[in-house]
């Protein structure tokens, strides 16, 4: 991991060992490395016109001096930045420029080596220095940048690992173990405590598995809990954030097609998003009330998985008709939003999953699909997304999707009962609709386009740690 410091030293003043990253405004093609007659190094990037930086281009531009620096194997390196020569950012505050730094240096770094046997200790990024005379508000944010963007890190090793070493019962343990040391707390139900709630949508998922389902609970209280008085008064509710946790999704009985499988350990990537947000929200110390749900489970082959033509009732009360094995996600997820709403009483719901294939097809792999009937809620997370990188862009929720769901043998269908290839993305949150409580702001944000980086991100192969930033920012304003 790269060590990432402050340093109120002008980079000339610095031990030669670092190299100083010299930004022009020559065009972003023009790059080189020189010794001066110093016999200091400097990496020159050109970058273009400051005056042209945006919030978009200056996250990538940060990540691609931390690139840069690893494809030269420089170990250590010093950036300094004039802030005020970004005009474009002036709106968003100097807080908002040293928290992005933070987050994205932290992104940028990050490599998955967990699997690799050649020792890649020499190779790496060890140190980044970023320079000058930083406000005690621009040292706090960018503290909390770092912070986020490590979380979002924690996030990525989780969807990264393979799905013999994170299963359900694992998953339950990475949580635990990313939250240790903080006042969150981490509980995870197992089958029989499933079985007991009544979560047979989520306990039928599973149940073809070795690794049998598990249904975990991360709670922060940074507001104060809320007292009997104080529920019923509607006082202190928590913001639920639900994760889908599908450890390895073979696609069931309805198994996936070759090349469409190999990826499926990051299925859990919406459940790992919320380990690592929760991480943030507790070392950030926010005060506000927190409850994250992540519904685990295997969607593997046995004798015992389920079978399409199964009908399964959910916590809900609502019987499901499983017309397709393979739309898993959906499921799990009516579960943990019944749940949240029975026992917490939560302000809003926000759910993240890696839920369609269709997604991708919609957007491309730039942004998330969000879903929602609440506009001022779309609102606020398209702007955060900007705000923090995890892009999002809305897809609508009507009521005239829920007729292709009817199920003539059960209460509705998993996926449209004509088979429809139509707007498959719309219909897995028009299924996640059923189970939406009527009086509760609540949005579906579909993260399959963003579950690995692409190379524009300028992000290390894999998973793509989102939406971390977007769930941290939005916990932050909300309320």
């Amino acid at each position: 991991m790269t060590k990432i410091t402050t340093s109120t030293k002008i980079a000339a003043d610095l031990d030669k060992k670092y190299c100083r990253i010299v930004l022009t405004q020559d065009k972003p093609t023009w790059h080189r490395l020189v010794e001066t007659v110093e016999g200091t190094l400097e990496y020159r990037m050109g970058v273009g016109k400051w005056k042209n930086i945006t919030r978009r281009t200056f996250r990538t531009l940060v990540r691609s001096i931390v690139q840069t620096a690893k494809a030269h194997q420089l170990g250590q390196i010093a950036i300094e930045l004039d802030v005020k020569a970004f005009s474009q950012l002036e709106e968003f505050g100097s807080q908002w420029v040293y928290r992005t730094l933070g987050e994205n240096l932290q992104l940028a770094q990050y490599e998955f080596t967990k699997y690799k046997t050649k020792d890649m200790s020499k190779t790496l990024l060890k140190e980044v220095v970023v320079c000058g005379t930083l406000s005690a508000a621009e040292k706090t944010a960018f503290k909390a940048g770092l912070i986020v963007g490590e979380s979002a890190n924690i996030t990525r090793d989780i969807a990264n690992t393979s799905g013999e070493d994170m299963t359900p019962s694992k998953l339950a343990a990475a949580a635990k173990e990313a939250l240790a040391g903080t006042k969150a707390t981490v509980k995870a139900l197992g089958s029989a405590e499933i079985k007991k709630a009544k979560m047979g949508l989520l306990e039928v998922v599973g149940k073809g598995a070795a690794d049998k389902p598990q249904f975990i609970i991360i709670e922060w209280w940074g507001a104060g809990k809320p007292t009997v008085a104080e529920k019923k008064a509607g006082k202190k509710q928590p913001i639920a954030l639900i994760g889908k946790g599908i450890t390895y999704d073979s696609g069931g009985l309805n198994v996936k097609p070759t090349g469409a499988m190999h990826e499926m350990h990051m299925d859990m990537s919406g459940g790992s998003a919320m380990i690592g947000t929760m991480r943030a929200i507790a070392l950030l110390g926010l005060k506000k009330n927190v409850v994250a749900f992540i519904p685990a489970a295997e969607n593997s082959i046995s004798a015992e998985s389920m079978r399409a033509g199964d009908i399964a009732t959910s916590m809900s009360g609502q019987t499901v008709e499983i017309l397709h094995t393979d739309a898993e996600g959906r499921l799990v997820l009516a579960d943990a939003m019944t749940y949240a709403e029975t026992h917490y009483t939560p302000s809003v719901i926000l759910d993240a999953a890696t839920l369609t294939g269709a997604a991708l097809s919609a957007l491309g792999q730039h942004a998330s699909a969000i879903m929602t009937k609440d506009k001022k809620l779309q609102e606020t997370l398209m702007e955060l997304g900007e705000n923090s990188g995890d892009l999002v862009w809305p897809l609508p929720l009507w009521d005239e999707y829920k007729s292709s769901l009817k199920s003539s043998r059960a209460d509705i269908a998993n996926i449209a009962t004509n088979f429809s290839r139509f707007g498959g993305c719309i219909e897995g949150g028009t299924f996640l609709s059923f189970f939406a409580p009527k009086n509760t702001p609540w949005a579906h944000i579909d993260i399959a386009p963003r579950m690995e980086s692409i190379p524009s991100d300028k992000l290390a192969k894999g998973a793509a740690g989102e939406p971390v930033r977007l769930l941290v920012k939005f916990v932050e304003q909300h309320g």
